[in-house]
C-alpha cells in the first residue's frame, strides 16, 4: 500500500509539473541539470540585483554565474533557492546541500 501511495504521489507531482509547464525532475538532481531544463522549456534566471544582501555563500554562487541565487542558509541542510521567470509566472527553486541537489520547485507570487 505504501508503494502504491508514493507512485500515485509521484505521478501527481510530475502532472503538476507537467500541467505548469515545467520539465518533470526528481527530487535530488544536481541545479545545473534543473537550469539546463528550465531555461530549454523558456524559463528565464531573474539576477538578483541586491546580492551584496545575501549570505556569503550565495554571494559566492552568485560569482560564479549564478546571478539567479537569491539566498542561502547554511545549517543542517545548506540549502539555497533561484528565482526564475516565464511570461507573468514566477518559480522558486530550493536546493540542499552543498551538492546542490534541487528539493523543490514551487511557483510563487512576487519574489
Amino acid at each position: 500500500m505504501k508503494i502504491l501511495i508514493l507512485l500515485l504521489g509521484t505521478f501527481l507531482a510530475a502532472d503538476a509539473q507537467a500541467e505548469a509547464g515545467l520539465p518533470s525532475f526528481d527530487q535530488g538532481t544536481t541545479y545545473e541539470e534543473v537550469k539546463k531544463g528550465l531555461i530549454a522549456h523558456q524559463w528565464k534566471p531573474i539576477p538578483n540585483l541586491k546580492i551584496s544582501n545575501s549570505s556569503l555563500y550565495a554571494q559566492e554562487l552568485y560569482a560564479q554565474g549564478m546571478l539567479e541565487v537569491v539566498d542561502c542558509v547554511s545549517m543542517e541542510l545548506d540549502g539555497c533557492w533561484f528565482y526564475y521567470a516565464k511570461n507573468k509566472q514566477k518559480l522558486e527553486v530550493r536546493t540542499i546541500t552543498r551538492q546542490l541537489r534541487v528539493e523543490k520547485i514551487r511557483r510563487i507570487q512576487n519574489p
